[in-house]
C-alpha cells in the first residue's frame, strides 16, 4: 500500500544551494537560529514540511517534519530515507534519550536524528552539526 512517504523527495546533501529542487511551496526562508551564515528554508510538501538548512553555498540538513499515519509506514519512510543518506554506509545508533535516537553514519560524515515522539527525522552533515552545537 503506497503512502504520502513513499513520495518524499530525497535530496542530496552537499549540493549547491542553487541545484536544490523541491517539489513543494517556499513558505519561509529565514536565517538559522544556531548557525551563523545558515539558512533555513522551509517548503510545504504533501504529508508535511521539509527544512533545508543552507550552509556556505551548499545543502547541509535536511529536517523531514513529515509525520507518518502508521508505524509501519514511520518504519517504511525511515527505512528509505537512510538507505538513502546512507549511500551505502551502515548506521550507528549513538544515543536514545526516551524522545528520539541520534545516528552517527559508518564513515562519520553525517548524523541522523529521529524524533520517534514527534515523528520527525533529520539528516545533515557532521560540519554543519559542529556548528550548530
Amino acid at each position: 500500500m503506497d503512502s504520502l512517504a513513499d513520495d518524499l523527495p530525497l535530496l542530496e546533501l552537499l549540493c549547491a544551494a542553487d541545484d536544490v529542487r523541491v517539489p513543494g511551496a517556499l513558505e519561509s526562508s529565514v536565517p538559522h537560529g544556531k548557525a551563523p551564515d545558515a539558512v533555513v528554508d522551509t517548503y510545504v510538501v504533501d504529508g508535511g514540511r521539509l527544512l533545508l538548512a543552507l550552509w556556505r553555498g551548499r545543502l547541509h540538513e535536511v529536517i523531514y517534519q513529515t509525520p507518518a499515519e502508521s508505524g509501519e509506514d514511520a518504519a517504511r519512510r525511515n527505512d528509505r530515507l537512510f538507505a538513502h543518506y546512507g549511500q551505502g554506509n551502515g548506521w550507528t545508533e549513538i544515543l536514545d534519550n526516551g524522545f528520539g535516537k541520534t545516528y552517527r553514519r559508518a564513515d562519520q560524515k553525517q548524523y541522523a536524528l529521529w524524533s520517534y515522539a514527534r515523528d520527525i527525522v533529520t539528516f545533515g552533515t557532521m560540519d554543519f552539526h559542529q556548528v550548530k552545537w
